[in-house]
């Protein structure tokens, strides 16, 4: 059994080297934290001020703490990061100069037992827009939970990433915890 407060510490502090990092003090179940990145790539000719072009790219990421997630609660927790995340896609700006290449919502939970149905949501969480016929970017919805009763992750098509990030942090503190 994985704990989750030093399970959930060790992994925002995956997250503080890159991201910001918001964390809902209380909170025992739901939304405990939130995490915001957001990359500027550019190509430049000579000096920095002469940018050929740029491409930015945001990750929100959710992390709910459910201890049993059940097909309703996964379904729920992710369109409330769908819809909190989705309007922060500013495509406004737009520019030749400011180009929006991609943002990922991110939604993870952390959990103590999950139900079968609620792992085929997680898994087949299919929510990707384009913008334009991807011309200025598009959007993917990652999903993926960790249960800390056995350490089994699963996760969608998008979220391999994610996925991989969890297993990770589950073998950082399985080797911690048995020094």
């Amino acid at each position: 059994m994985i704990e989750f407060d030093a399970f959930l510490a060790q992994m925002l502090d995956g997250y503080r080297s890159s991201y910001d990092i918001e964390t809902i003090e209380g909170v025992t179940e739901g939304l405990v934290a939130k995490a915001h990145m957001h990359v500027e790539e550019c190509q430049c000719m000579i000096f920095e001020e002469f940018k050929m072009w740029t491409a930015d790219a945001d990750e929100y990421v959710y992390i709910y703490r459910i201890p049993h997630l059940t097909d309703e609660i996964a379904k729920k927790c992710i369109e409330e990061a769908y819809n909190d995340g989705f309007p922060k896609i500013k495509l406004d700006h737009i520019s030749i100069r400011n180009q929006h290449m991609r943002t990922n919502l991110v939604t993870l939970f952390i959990v103590d037992e999950i139900d079968g149905d609620a792992v085929k949501t997680v898994k087949k969480c299919k929510i990707y827009k384009n913008f334009a016929f991807s011309f200025k970017g598009w959007m993917e919805m990652h999903t993926a939970s960790v249960n800390l009763s056995d350490g089994s992750v699963y996760n969608n098509n998008y979220g391999r990433s994610t996925g991989e990030f969890l297993k990770l942090h589950i073998d950082h503190y399985r080797s911690n915890v048995n020094k």
